[in-house]
């Protein structure tokens, strides 16, 4: 049960009963962490589905963790601030979380990241508008239809086609211009190779048919690298750079950590077999070692940037994931914004046998602030006082 004194975050999610042992699915561990960390700080964490929300009692009942076991916790006030995990795109769960979101936000109660922040983040068009004033460097990016693919096809020697409300790399596809005017068009799937503008066309038309029906449908996007598209030896990554709020409020860089690619796929999700790596040796690969500090430096600015301007324009924002890809010059171009941010790039890293001890505990360091920081930026809000 809940004592009196005792502020509670509350973790919106959805439950996935039939995983075995893991009452929310694949997150329960991460939850588990968060529950532990907000204990560490003098907090209590619970952990809900939006079923489990009485709207008309005001009542939720959660689940927690007590002595390393989960325990169902009987109906209880609502809690005094939301961490939202819950689904956004997911049609099974999406709406009733949305209904949950509503519910919290009519009742004042203070989010981690609020909810037209998390709505925002799903529409990758919007929020790349949204950013488009900022003077960050930004991939051109516009709707797919036949004219405007035919458009970057003839302006890019790398693009991209992305569902405008996809996850996880699905429905990503990348097209290169290679020598003699042959376009090469890779998907999770395959690969193919096509001669001249007008067969490429119609084959992109052809792959991405579903998804152009689907409400928001698709973009095509400028291509960003750090080699000529026609001379990549390298394989694809990315730098995810998580930023949070830290326990005074202020906006900080918790940790980054390159995502490299390990087959001919578009992406570099992890999720697509994607390896984490340590961003310094990957960078001094590609640009040498005085380079690569400039290139992080730059990274870390735009990523400021961004969240200072999300901060303006939304409200109070806890953390946010960005994707960001530097180009052969290393300007860091933000590629992709997340609200949801996860924490497994760092976690892969701290496990990994592939990477010097000092590393594994360095990343095991970051993954650690990394989960405990929403729980601080949620004290300080709360009036309980900061954290160091």
């Amino acid at each position: 049960m809940k004592t009196k004194a005792m502020f509670t975050v509350g973790i919106l999610t959805r439950r996935s009963p039939d995983e075995q042992g893991g009452p929310f699915g694949p997150p329960t561990g991460f939850f588990e962490e968060c529950c532990e960390a907000a204990a560490t700080l003098g907090l209590r964490a619970v952990v809900f589905d939006a079923a489990d929300v009485d709207a008309a009692q005001g009542t939720v009942s959660p689940a927690t963790v007590v002595d390393g076991r989960w325990v169902e916790c009987g109906p209880e006030p609502w809690p005094e601030f939301i961490y939202d995990r819950a689904p956004v795109l997911d049609p099974a769960g999406a709406p009733a979380a949305d209904c949950a979101r509503d519910l919290f936000d009519r009742a004042g109660i203070p989010f981690v990241n609020p909810a037209s922040f998390v709505r925002l983040a799903v529409d990758k068009l919007e929020m790349h508008r949204r950013l488009a004033g900022a003077g960050l460097a930004l991939p051109h990016t516009e709707i797919l239809d036949a004219h405007a693919l035919r458009a970057f096809l003839a302006r890019y020697d790398h693009v991209y086609i992305k569902p405008r409300a996809g996850s996880l790399g699905t429905g990503v596809m990348e097209i290169v211009r290679s020598a003699g005017g042959r376009q090469v068009i890779r998907t999770l799937e395959a690969t193919y190779e096509t001669q001249g503008t007008g067969p490429a066309m119609d084959r992109i038309m052809a792959l991405t048919a579903g998804a152009r029906g689907e409400p928001m449908g698709c973009l095509v996007q400028q291509g960003i690298s750090a080699e000529p598209a026609g001379e990549r030896r390298f394989p694809r990554f990315d730098l995810r750079l998580l930023m949070q709020k830290n326990g005074q409020a202020r906006w900080d860089l918790t940790g980054l950590a390159a995502r490299v690619g390990q087959n001919s796929g578009p992406t570099t999700n992890l999720s697509n077999g994607a390896r984490s790596e340590e961003a310094e040796p990957v960078l001094d690969g590609l640009y040498g070692r005085p380079l690569r500090k400039e290139v992080l430096r730059r990274a870390e600015e735009a990523s400021f940037a961004a969240c200072r301007l999300l901060d303006t324009e939304l409200g109070p924002i806890g953390e946010v994931g960005l994707d960001i890809v530097p180009d052969e010059s290393g300007l860091s171009w933000i590629i992709e914004i997340n609200a949801r941010p996860g924490r497994n790039v760092f976690r892969r890293i701290a496990r990994s046998a592939d990477v010097p001890a000092a590393a594994r505990q360095r990343y095991g360091a970051i993954r650690r602030r990394s989960v405990a920081r929403p729980f601080e930026y949620a004290r300080v809000l709360a009036g309980i006082g900061a954290t160091a």
